[in-house]
C-alpha cells in the first residue's frame, strides 16, 4: 500500500482525486477492477480510509471481495460483475466527453474514444479467468499463490488424474509457484460424488495466461544426454533409461512422472534437443547440465509393467 500512497501522477482525476483537490491520484478510476484483483481484501480494506473519494468508489467493492474470498464459488462472479460495471461507468463518463468543448473553445483530444474502447478490451481480459482443481495435500497454499509439494495435476474435474484424457489435465512439476486469484472449496455435487477423495480438492481460478503456458507445454519431457544418441530430430537410448516430466533424478520421482525407455528404441521429437534453461528445473541438482529438454512430435505408446509405463513406439496422434 505505501508504494500506492506514493503513486502521484499529474493527470486527469481518478480514485483519491476530486475537483478542487491538487493532482493526486490513488490509482485510476477506470482500473479498479485489476486493482482489486491485485490485492486481497485486507489490503483492499486500507483504500476506504485513503479518503473520502476512494471510500466512496470502494465501499461495495471491497465488501464484495471480502465475500468473494470467503465463498468464491457464490461471490467472485459477482464481485466480478460489480467490479466491471465500476470500470464500465468510467469509461462511458470519459467517452461522453468526446468531442465537447472546453472553455476556451477547444475540442476534447480525438483519442478520448479510442482510449475508451482500448479500456474496454482491457477490461474483458482483466476480468476473464479460467477454473482448475487441485488436490489439496499436493500443495502449499499461500495468499496469491500455490506451491506444488511433489508433481501433481491441474485438472478440469475432480476425477482421478489417470482417468481423465490428456487434454483435460496438466502435469504440475515439483516446487512451481502458480498464482492464482482465488482458491475455493468444491461445491459441486457432482464433483464431490466422483470418489471419496474428491473432498479434499479445491477450486482455483487463475490468469489464461497460466493455462496457455501449460498448454504449450504438453509433450514436454526430459532425458540424461549421456544414454542417447542425438540424430537431428530423433534420440536413440544407448542403453535402457527414462522420459522423465521432470529434471529431477529418477528415484525421486513417481511412477507417473517416468516413462522407461528400452535400448535401441528410437523417439521422435517435433526439435532437437534443448538445454534446460527452466528456472524450477536447472536448480534441482548438480548434474541437470547433462540434461536435454525434449518435445515429443507425437504421443507415447506405452505398455505398463507393475506400476511403470514402457514406450513400445509413438501414435499418429499429437499433443496439439
Amino acid at each position: 500500500m505505501a508504494a500506492l500512497d506514493m503513486a502521484a501522477a499529474e493527470i486527469s482525476p481518478g480514485i483519491g482525486t476530486e475537483k478542487g483537490e491538487r493532482n493526486f491520484m490513488l490509482w485510476p478510476a477506470d482500473d479498479s477492477a485489476r486493482l482489486l484483483c491485485l490485492l486481497q481484501a485486507r489490503g483492499a480494506a486500507q483504500l476506504l480510509v485513503a479518503n473520502q473519494a476512494a471510500s466512496r468508489q470502494y465501499r461495495e467493492l471491497v465488501g464484495l471481495k471480502r465475500k468473494a474470498e470467503a465463498e468464491p464459488e457464490k461471490f467472485q462472479q459477482v464481485f466480478e460483475a460489480h467490479a466491471a460495471l465500476a470500470s464500465l461507468e468510467c469509461v462511458l463518463a470519459e467517452a461522453e466527453n468526446f468531442g465537447a468543448t472546453a472553455a476556451d473553445g477547444s475540442s476534447a483530444a480525438p483519442s478520448s474514444f479510442e482510449g475508451a474502447l482500448a479500456e474496454l478490451a482491457s477490461l474483458e481480459d482483466t476480468l476473464h479467468t479460467e477454473m482448475r482443481y487441485i488436490y489439496g495435500p499436493d500443495w502449499e497454499l499461500k495468499p496469491g499463490k500455490l506451491i506444488s509439494k511433489k508433481g501433481t495435476w491441474l485438472k478440469k474435474t475432480t476425477n482421478f488424474s489417470w482417468e481423465i484424457a490428456d487434454h483435460d489435465k496438466f502435469y504440475m512439476p515439483h516446487g512451481v509457484i502458480m498464482p492464482v486469484l482465488q482458491i475455493g472449496r468444491v461445491m459441486d455435487q457432482v464433483e464431490l460424488k466422483r470418489h471419496e477423495w474428491a473432498c479434499l480438492h479445491n477450486r482455483v481460478w487463475v490468469k489464461p495466461a497460466i493455462i496457455q503456458t501449460m498448454d504449450a507445454r504438453r509433450g514436454t519431457w526430459f532425458v540424461y544426454r549421456p544414454h542417447f544418441e542425438v540424430v537431428g530430430t530423433d534420440i536413440i537410448a544407448l542403453v535402457d533409461t527414462w522420459l522423465k516430466r521432470s529434471c529431477q533424478m529418477s528415484g525421486d520421482l513417481q511412477p507417473f512422472e517416468l516413462i522407461y525407455v528400452p535400448k535401441d528404441l528410437c523417439v521422435h521429437l517435433s526439435r532437437e534437443p534443448e538445454v534446460v534453461e527452466e528456472q524450477c528445473e536447472k536448480l534441482r541438482h548438480p548434474h541437470v547440465h547433462q540434461h536435454r529438454m525434449v518435445s515429443l512430435a507425437s504421443m507415447p505408446i506405452t505398455v505398463k509393467q507393475e506400476k511403470y509405463d514402457i514406450f513400445v513406439g509413438q501414435s499418429d496422434q499429437m499433443y496439439r
